[in-house]
């Protein structure tokens, strides 16, 4: 799945529990979709590329 640019994009695990990802022309935003007025943290395309390359390969996996 690909990120549009400019829309939140909601992902949930089952539950209550959810995050929302916005991409920029610079950057992904992710925040807290039950608290959508806090300041979400912020990635650069660099970084969640990396990040969601070791999510794939089950680097965080508990």
């Amino acid at each position: 799945m690909s990120l549009e640019v400019g829309v939140w994009t909601k992902f949930s695990g089952g539950g209550d529990n959810c995050v929302e990802v916005l991409r920029t022309d610079d950057e992904v935003l992710v925040r807290n979709s039950n608290r959508p007025e806090e300041a979400p943290q912020r990635f650069t395309h660099t970084e969640w590329d990396f990040f969601t390359r070791g999510a794939k390969l089950g680097v965080f996996d508990l």
